[in-house]
């Protein structure tokens, strides 16, 4: 009898188990658009950031799932709460109106690329004025130092969907400068025939722009998602993990 209720017991304990197995992942909906390699639906894990904000989220018992969109349905989704959260958006007095954004996940340099046969480096932003056409990411944001020389005309940027095709148009002298961030940049550089040997990057670094996840101000969770994650990024830039992430993901310039 003794063994029989020994044995009941090891039934009852075993199929407990399952019962009291972890629940699956929460799911955030995350809009974005393609900027690749930071982002993109068609890169290996989805890009960079894509890596970061997983881990990120996985501090939460979390998982993102990314919506790609044209920039403009992004923004649209995520002022009127269609998503949780929406990236990368500057952080502007506006947008801080609809949104409520996070502290910066990551940092983007911008940087101006010039044909290496091209003696001109320029000292301030504000030198590209005077060196014609240049060309950028349809959907990148232009930096503050630039935004108000661009608004008035004064800087004058060719927009298209591919920084390959920027880098395609500066060897051919349709533009004098390309101007993206420094790792979209190399990473477009280093798949062209050349591995871009025929590109340098200025030394000046025209902005450095903290990368933000937004979130709605229409959703009543928002504001505990916010907290928990600004907690996750802080705990993990504390013990190194984030900048552990950077150096095994993020596009490097090519070494000497």
């Amino acid at each position: 009898m003794r063994a029989l209720w020994l044995g009941l017991a090891g039934l009852l304990i075993g199929s407990a188990g399952p019962s009291h197995a972890q629940s699956p992942p929460r799911v955030w909906r995350l809009a974005t658009v393609e900027l690749p390699p930071s982002i993109s639906e068609h890169a290996p894990q989805q890009g960079y950031y894509a890596v970061l904000l997983r881990r990120i989220l996985r501090e939460l018992g979390a998982q993102p799932e990314f919506e790609f969109l044209p920039p403009l349905r992004t923004y649209e989704r995520a002022i009127s709460g269609g998503v949780d959260g929406a990236f990368p958006y500057k952080k502007t007095p506006e947008r801080e109106q609809l949104l409520l954004f996070s502290e910066p996940f990551y940092l983007a340099r911008v940087r101006v690329f010039l044909a290496q046969s091209d003696p001109w480096t320029p000292q301030h932003p504000e030198d590209l004025v005077d060196r014609g056409l240049g060309c950028t990411l349809q959907a990148a944001q232009v930096p503050d130092a630039l935004r108000e020389l661009a608004a008035s005309g004064a800087l004058r940027l060719q927009r298209v969907p591919l920084i390959e095709t920027c880098f395609r148009m500066l060897e051919l002298g349709r533009v004098s400068y390309v101007l993206t961030g420094e790792n979209t940049g190399w990473t477009a550089a280093q798949a062209m025939p050349d591995q871009g040997r025929s590109l340098r990057m200025a030394p000046l670094v025209v902005s450095e722009e903290p990368v933000h996840l937004a979130f709605p101000r229409k959703l009543p969770g928002s504001a505990a998602k916010l907290r928990a994650f600004n907690e996750a990024v802080r705990k993990l830039r504390k013990s190194g993990e984030l900048q552990r992430i950077e150096l095994a993901h993020v596009p490097r310039p090519p070494g000497p």
